[in-house]
Order: structure tokens, then sequence, then C-alpha cells
């Protein structure tokens, strides 16, 4: 076959054209000239340098720092006596609670009539889930080896006062029903992996509108632990969570305060330059143009993101992959603590020499400023040892996350579940006890106590006081507690004693079964029992 010829009929005759156009605009040098210095002026009177093409390593160009254009601290009025749930309460809000206990009895309606059980079911009320998850706070606290521990009171080592705010068995029918969102509602996106909690994690944008970071943060990912089976379930082998599901987070570097986060449910198809510059800069977003100092590990570094994190008034520094693109090359071998300095328009590069090659890019720092690191000197001896401001900046700003992860592994509510949702639901409500700690802290009748105490007084805050459906009643004498108390037969499935249960534990002697309740306290007793139950 002959090579097709192309067809210049018309298309030559206008790319005559155009030549001739282009010509005519650029052959006469006096009007070359005239059109430059209209469009830039005199080139001697002019500060633009244009654009540098390689790294500069002398004659470093100043680079003016702007200040952080916000003011840091709480946003909210709060009273000179506050107390853990009132700061709480600006987070977990009163509309938040009623969600979650429509959503509770919807669940347990929609699975008893599914499968009808004859466990007793009585609808849940606001109260009720504030106490139950009270307790949650209050296991996170106290730790026993397993949740019906806290309802031992035969033995004096488990003795405890949650069950004067709960029965166990409420707690573990409340903990079988708890539910988040109808499995069964039209108005969500079943696309969405977070379907489940999806509104949930929206409401807790609270955490921008209740507190302002200082200015400097750290973007790190944290780990939420789950073993069981889950499409975007993640391995880290570097975490101390190495399994669970993974949340690119935001938070202050000096507190650890969580202003911003996301959750991972891998790809999602969207066209994006890449997975970190796009973690990045949806997190930043709310402070495009405040001038913020974001800090962030070699995963995330890139010279593009630094780029448009700048033209978006946001500047960043972090630790840098050899492997990326557009950075000089790895130096060679350097004499212990020496560092390299290269500069390209607003990008600082360093490169400095400690057990291995450290390098650090910012779009912050001037290349000739410096500050210290401490290092080991023989022994417990430790030495302070100059390197570039953007390395010292990075040492001091990138523990935001690593705190948060460690102050809320300390008292974290630690459940087994095969639903995943749970374990995202308790996580983040630790971070909301947190971050309401850190803004207790920064009040100006600051809370003085550790975040132990707060997580002490905040769930001893939540529990309600004792109800004669929920709890046992106080001691009392005979003929009070019986005009009180009343037993009738309630269950179909004979269930275990309370009474004997208490009075043959760790006996090894087997109880006996009844059908028969304390209609009051919701607990099986035998009828012989049932004048005991009520004198205790």
């Amino acid at each position: 076959m002959a090579d097709a010829q192309p067809d210049t009929s018309e298309g030559s005759d206008i790319n005559e054209e155009i030549d001739s156009e282009e010509k005519d605009e650029t052959d006469d040098p006096l009007e070359r000239a005239q059109w430059f210095e209209a469009m830039f002026g005199d080139e001697e009177a002019c500060d633009f340098d244009g654009f540098q093409s390689e790294w500069a390593t002398d004659d470093f160009r100043p680079r003016e720092k702007m200040p952080y254009t916000r003011v840091p601290g709480i946003k909210i009025e709060m009273p000179n006596n506050f107390t853990p749930a009132e700061i709480f309460s600006q987070i977990f809000t009163e509309e938040m609670w009623m969600k979650i206990t429509k959503e509770t009895n919807l669940y347990a309606d929609q699975t008893r009539s599914a499968n009808p059980s004859s466990s007793k079911w009585v609808a849940v009320t606001v109260a009720e889930i504030k106490t139950f998850i009270g307790i949650c706070l209050a296991m996170g606290v106290l730790d026993l080896p397993a949740w019906r521990d806290y309802w031992r009171q035969k033995k004096w080592l488990f003795q405890t006062n949650i069950p004067k705010a709960m029965s166990r068995d409420r707690f573990a029918i409340i903990w079988r029903y708890f539910h988040l969102q109808d499995n069964n509602a039209t108005d969500v996106d079943r696309s969405d992996k977070l379907w489940k909690v999806r509104w949930y994690l929206n409401y807790l944008t609270q955490f921008q509108k209740l507190y302002e970071v200082n200015g400097f943060v750290t973007i790190d990912e944290s780990m939420v632990k789950f073993k069981g089976r889950l499409a975007f379930q993640q391995y880290l082998p570097l975490k101390p969570t190495k399994w669970g599901i993974k949340v690119w987070v935001l938070a202050e570097s000096s507190t650890g305060y969580v202003s911003n986060f996301q959750v991972y449910t891998g790809r999602d198809g969207r066209t994006e330059k890449g997975l970190a510059h796009r973690v990045v800069m949806d997190l930043v977003k709310p402070y495009y143009g405040s001038h913020l100092f974001v800090v962030m590990d070699n995963f995330y570094s890139g010279v593009p993101l630094f780029e448009d994190l700048k033209a978006h008034g946001v500047d960043a520094c972090g630790t840098i992959r050899a492997n990326r693109k557009g950075i000089p090359p790895k130096p060679q071998a350097m004499a212990k603590h020496q560092y390299q300095v290269a500069q390209k328009d607003d990008l600082t590069f360093c490169a400095w020499q400690d057990t291995k090659v450290v390098m650090v890019l910012s779009n912050y720092h001037n290349p000739s400023a410096t500050g210290t690191v401490t290092r080991k000197k023989g022994g417990h001896a430790q030495t302070n040892v100059t390197v570039p401001a953007c390395l010292a900046d990075y040492q001091k700003h990138m523990k935001g996350v690593d705190l948060l992860d460690q102050m809320v592994g300390y008292y974290q509510f630690q459940h087994r579940s095969k639903k995943w949702w749970r374990r995202l639901f308790f996580f983040f409500l630790s971070v909301g006890c947190y971050n309401s700690f850190i803004v207790a802290r920064g009040a100006e009748a600051a809370y003085k106590s550790s975040y132990k105490e707060w997580v002490e007084d905040l769930a001893q805050e939540l529990i309600t006081p004792v109800t004669s459906r929920s709890a046992p009643q106080s001691p009392a004498g005979p003929s009070r507690a019986s005009a009180e108390h009343d037993c009738q037969k309630i269950f179909e499935k004979r269930k275990v004693c309370w009474e004997c249960s208490q009075a043959k534990s760790g006996t090894g002697v087997r109880t006996g079964a009844t059908v028969y309740v304390c209609r009051q306290c919701q607990v099986p007793l035998h009828i012989e029992c049932f004048g005991k139950h009520c004198r205790r």
C-alpha cells in the first residue's frame, strides 16, 4: 500500500498565514523590544530574577517568612468553673446522643423482628446511652481481664461501682444492639465504604470549630487496631499497631490536638497526582492562605507537593526520599554531622550526615539559617550539633501524631468485635475526649490535673444516678424493699439465679436456674432468693 500523502490544499494556506503573522510580529527588533518592555518593564529596575532551572549551592537568596494569620487557642466561650462533661458536650452534642439512641433502638427493633429473641429488651434512653459510654471510658482506665469481671462482687479484687450504674445484662444487651446507621436507609451512598459511620465522622468537624492550632502541625498516619476481615485493612510493620484501619491525621505538633483527619479506604478512582499529594492537600485545605507550617515524613514529601502548598499559602517541611524527582542527587559520604544545602526558587534542600544521610526539603526556611539538635556523645552525655534550620524544625515539630497515639492509647477502651465500625467509633471517642482535654488545658482557668483524671471525671459525669431498672437498689430495710420490688415470671427460658451465682461464685458448685425475675432490677431470681435479694 502506498503511503498516504497529507492533504495540503487548505492546511498549507493556514500554516503559511500563521507563519507569516508570526514572522511579521517577531522579525522587527524594535517592536519586539517595545513589547518586552511593556510586559516586564526595565530589566535592570525589576526585582524579578526568573525561575531557577538548577539547584544553587551558594549565593543564596534570603526568603521572607510570612507569619501565621490565625489566632491560636480556644474559639468558644467557656465558664470559669467548667466540668469535663461541659467541654466534651461541645463535640458530643445532645443531637449526636439522640441520633445514637434512635439508631440503637431502631436496630434492636429490626433485629428482633427478623430473629425473635427471648431476651427482654426495653428501649434505651439518652441517659442510658451516656451511662453506657461512660462505663466504656471507665473500662479504658480500669483494665480487667474480661468485661464481665466488672460486675463480680463476690471477690474483693473485682469490686467496683459499675454494677450500681448499670446491670451486667443491661450493658450486654445495649452492646449487642449499639448502632450508628440504619441498614435499610435509602438516603445514604452505599458506594462509600464508610457509610455506616459517615455521619459520625462528618460530625467530628467540630474539632476545628472548638480550637485553633498554634500554626505548627504534623501530618502522619495513625492506626486503629482491627484484625477482622475488611477490604481496606492495612499492614504497617513499623507501627506499634501493625494491623488495622489507617487514618491520616493533621495534629498540632506541641499538643497532639487533632484538627483534621481522613480515613483511608483504598483507591477511590479519582484522578490525582498521587495518594500522598492528595491526602496532604485535603487535610490542609481549611488552612489555605494562613501560612500554616506543616511537617511530614518522607512518604508524603515531594517537589510538586511543596510547590503546590506554597501556591496555596501553606508552608511545609519534611524528610524526603533519594529517589524523588526534582531534588539534587544524594551526596556521597560526608564527615559526621557535616551537611550540604541547596536552593531552587522557594525550595530549600539539605543533606546531613548522621548515622546515615538525612535529606530534608522545605518551602519555608532560609538556606543559610541554622539550628541545633542534641546527639549522644559517649554514654549518657549529650552534645548540641549545628544543623540547617529546616532539619532542626523537623525534629522539633514532627511529634504531633505520635503524641496523640501515645495519649489515646493509654486509656482507650479495649474491646473485641467483628464490626470494624465499632473500632472507629471508640477510637474517635477517645480522640474527642483527648481534644476536649487540650481545650480545657488552654482555658483561662486551666484544668490542672492529668489526662487520666480527666477521663475518670468525664466517665463519672456521663454515668447517670442509679435507677431501679438499671441497677440494684441501695441497701434498705426488708419491709421497704419488698414494697419497691416485685418478683414476676417473665422468662420463657430458664436463667441462672443472680443471688445463687453470687453466693456460689468460685466454689465450683453448679447454681440453679429460674424463670422468675425481679421486675425493677431485671435480674433472674428463685422465689426463695427473692427476700434475700430485697434485703440486699
